[in-house]
């Protein structure tokens, strides 16, 4: 049995004089937050419960678990004596508590243990709907998964829509990614893993094969998922559908769906209200309503948060996001540019005209763009270089153009060695001879080596490549 480290309650400790928590329960280390560590305390052959040294993991004598945002083992030892250094404290804190009464971050529950089991009165809403109840719904489309032979073959998925292309935005597309990816480390793991994580919950379902299915809600901010499991081999495991939470508050009723119609109407008045959201789907989430404009760009540049977004709700009942900064990147959504709402709309269009400005002159690692017309800037330099690293082959059919702004020569040397790789080379130049190693935002634009040939040089010059679809 294993602890969860987002729902259930651990105990408080102090280990080496860090406040920390303990479970007897192993920890799942594919569980612990970004920036965390967690460790294992080992007993000894005479005393396996007993704690005596501080391990990455005990293969045996396992003495209970260690998370800590603090570090308390070298690297480089492969253990470190407890001797007195362990105390409980006789607190029983969920993780949520001990970071308030610590003053620290409390780390973002991941998308998997969202997940709550559904209801009998549900069970209907996890099989095919007649398009009008697809409409009501707010229905994008659902996805489809098998595991291939024996269950563990592959991760194979097919995208069926179900509802207005126009509900598939960018947006969207990415936060389905996350909830793909995330439930791939778990119940979309394997047919093994789904049968384990089915079997051991109160989602059985009625309805659809002969079979016994389970089903399993999850609910973000914007989006209603429900996942529909068939843990059997040789046919499909999983359905994954996917509603628009907004269209379907506002499908339910004639008037809601005339309420859109007017918005979408050029020749009415309209009232925007300008909103702020910082911290997305996390405890610090913070919305911030009725601004000006002028207001919420200013909020917008000032906040120092890894993930917020600027939008805008007209007329009271159609929302979209326009600026988004989200996983390292920040960029202007062309999610307006689907909605009726939006496309057409001069105020709004203004409007983006002058967040882009304004997400130009922000500090970035470097800037990437397509032929499309999608424009990211990235303030993670890793995500920088995975974006150039993954793409770059692609190049030809995207129109990629990436630009890098910082002088780290880290950076600079990285990108140029992937480009060189393109074609061939190797590049001969050393870190050193990338100049110092400050950095500085915003000033530098990246120039290729002298070691590339003028015909490579030509045609790596705008360094051509698109960011990739699902990495399912």
């Amino acid at each position: 049995m294993q602890i969860n480290i987002y729902k259930d309650k651990m105990l408080g400790a102090r280990l080496f004089g860090a406040s920390v928590l303990y479970s007897a329960k192993p920890i799942p280390r594919e569980d612990v937050p970004p920036g965390w560590r967690c460790y294992d305390l080992r007993g000894t052959a005479r005393h396996p419960d007993e704690p005596h040294s501080l391990v990455e993991m005990a293969e045996e004598n396992h003495a209970g678990s260690i998370l800590s945002y603090l570090p308390l083992k070298s690297g480089r030892s492969q253990y470190r004596l407890v001797k007195n250094m362990f105390q409980l404290t006789g607190t029983y804190p969920t993780l949520a508590e001990f970071c308030a009464e610590e003053k620290i971050r409390c780390p973002e529950t991941p998308i998997r243990h969202l997940l709550r089991p559904a209801s009998p009165e549900d069970a209907g809403l996890f099989y095919a709907q007649t398009p009008e109840r697809d409409k009501e719904l707010g229905a994008i489309g659902h996805v489809r998964i098998d595991f291939g032979h024996n269950g563990r073959e592959g991760f194979y998925h097919t995208w069926w829509p179900r509802g207005s292309e126009e509900l598939n935005t960018q947006e969207f597309q990415a936060e389905l990614d996350k909830v793909v990816n995330d439930l791939r480390r778990s119940v979309l793991k394997d047919l093994s893993s789904m049968r384990r994580y089915c079997y051991g919950s109160e989602g059985a379902i009625e309805g659809g094969t002969c079979y016994q299915n389970y089903g399993f809600t999850l609910e973000t901010e914007r989006y209603l998922y429900r996942l529909r499991c068939n843990p059997v081999e040789g046919d499909y495991q999983a359905y994954l559908s996917c509603f628009d939470k907004q269209a379907q508050q506002m499908g339910l009723t004639e008037k809601g769906r005339q309420a859109l119609q007017n918005a979408a109407n050029p020749t009415l008045p309209h009232s925007y209200d300008w909103y702020v959201i910082e911290h997305i789907n996390t405890p610090e989430r913070q919305v911030t309503h009725q601004l000006p404009l002028e207001e919420a760009m200013q909020l917008y540049a000032g906040l120092d948060c890894e993930d917020k977004r600027l939008g805008v709700t007209k007329d009271g009942i159609a929302a979209v996001d326009l600026a988004i900064h989200w996983d390292g990147r920040e960029w202007l959504s062309e999610d307006r540019l689907k909605l009726d709402s939006f496309k057409d709309d001069p105020v709004v269009a203004d409007a983006a005209a002058r967040l882009q400005q304004v997400l130009d002159e922000s500090p970035a690692v470097g800037r990437v763009t397509f032929a499309s017309g999608e424009r990211w800037n990235y303030t993670d330099p890793e995500k920088y270089l995975q974006a150039v690293r993954e793409e770059l082959p692609r190049q030809a059919t995207t129109g990629f153009r990436c630009e890098t702004l910082t002088d780290d020569p880290a950076i600079r040397k990285a990108v140029d060695d992937m480009l060189c790789d393109l074609y061939g080379e190797e590049n001969p130049h050393t870190l050193e001879d990338y100049g110092s190693t400050g950095m500085t935002m915003g000033g530098h634009k990246f120039c290729l080596p002298a070691l590339l040939r003028r015909d490579h040089a030509e045609r790596l010059r705008d360094h051509p490549t698109r960011l990739g679809g699902p990495a399912w």
